[in-house]
């Protein structure tokens, strides 16, 4: 029985532990949301790496060397939990959903490109009209609004004739 206690104690004191992965993990939240939502459907190479690398530099240093199953237990218990109460938040709060997610911005209106939201969004006319043809869309004339979500995705609303 002294083995399993001492498999899940933890080798740092638990306030460094909690202040460490809090701080790490909401300075995290905050930096991915200052990130514009460009995805267009699908996530390119290099934003995958960077997600990669940010997930790794994050990992780092919320454990700080620590490979205590106690520690690493009760990090990524503060860590869901942060997640949680982040998206409680948000379903509760409007105003902290609206500092926490991105707005839609509208990159097609009646039959028109938006170049300006669209540059802000870092779409690229190609990029755009690769979503239109997925869409069965094969003229920009033909769309009512094309808006980008607040999770990045692409809608398409095609006029009717």
């Amino acid at each position: 029985m002294s083995t399993f206690s001492e498999a899940l104690s933890l080798s740092q004191p638990l306030h460094e532990i909690a202040i460490r992965t809090s701080i790490v993990f909401l300075t995290l939240v905050m930096l991915i949301r200052v990130i514009p939502k460009r995805n267009a459907g699908t996530i390119s190479p290099n934003d995958m790496l960077i997600l990669v690398v940010i997930g790794t530099i994050g990992a780092t240093s919320i454990t700080a060397g620590s490979h205590a199953v106690g520690d690493l237990l009760l990090m990524i218990a503060l860590v869901l939990l942060w997640g949680y109460l982040l998206d409680f938040l948000e379903h509760q709060i409007p105003i902290f959903r609206r500092l926490m997610r991105h707005e839609q911005t509208e990159l097609i209106k009646d039959g028109r490109m938006l170049k300006r939201n669209m540059r802000h969004e870092m779409i690229t006319e190609e990029e755009l009209l690769s979503v239109l043809r997925l869409s069965g869309v094969d003229d920009v004339s033909k769309v009512r609004l094309a808006v980008m979500e607040a999770e990045g995705d692409i809608s398409v609303i095609k006029r009717t004739e």
